[in-house]
């Protein structure tokens, strides 16, 4: 039995004749097997001859090619590394994942900027242990802290450190 690409060469001929769809799908098939061609796959291949497409191949399909252009990606990012994915794709006109996947092609990932302490400095916690120490001084003398009204409060410490990051490559340190 002929492969399938083998018997396309016949559709040509069949329109070239002026033979119908319908009867050219059942001598096909009649010649080479129930089955091989459908009537729609005639109609198909007859009507893509009508329109002056005389080519046997099959049309691309899939996935079509990315239009994000890696150099183009890459000088985006230069522009201003603090970019969000999502800015990225917005400025290109992409998706978010067609976004992600080409900045892992130009070896580029996240990274977070350095740390900034805003932790107490070291004049901030003198000042804080003469404040008390003074306090605790005054309730020796006048025992104030008694009146003090608590709810059981509770005085954690909430170190909520909001950090940038921005797009590096992957040897390269934060700034």
């Amino acid at each position: 039995m002929p492969s399938i690409n083998e018997t396309r060469i016949i559709f040509p001929y069949e329109f070239k004749r002026g033979t119908s769809a319908s009867k050219t799908a059942r001598n096909i098939n009649e010649a080479f097997g129930e089955n091989l061609f459908s009537l729609a796959t005639a109609k198909r291949w007859l009507k893509k001859f009508k329109e002056g497409d005389e080519s046997l191949e099959n049309e691309e399909r899939g996935r079509p090619d990315s239009v994000v252009d890696n150099e183009e990606l890459k000088r985006v990012v230069e522009v201003n590394p603090r970019q969000t994915v999502r800015e990225i794709a917005g400025a290109l006109e992409v998706s978010k994942s067609s976004v992600s996947r080409h900045l892992q092609q130009i070896e580029k990932t996240k990274k977070l900027d350095q740390w900034i302490s805003h932790e107490l400095t070291e004049k901030q916690k003198i000042c804080r242990l003469e404040t008390c120490s003074s306090l605790l001084l005054r309730n020796k003398n006048d025992p104030f802290l008694d009146r003090i009204v608590t709810c059981d409060e509770k005085w954690i410490l909430y170190d909520n450190r909001k950090r940038n990051g921005q797009w590096l490559d992957k040897n390269e340190d934060p700034k």
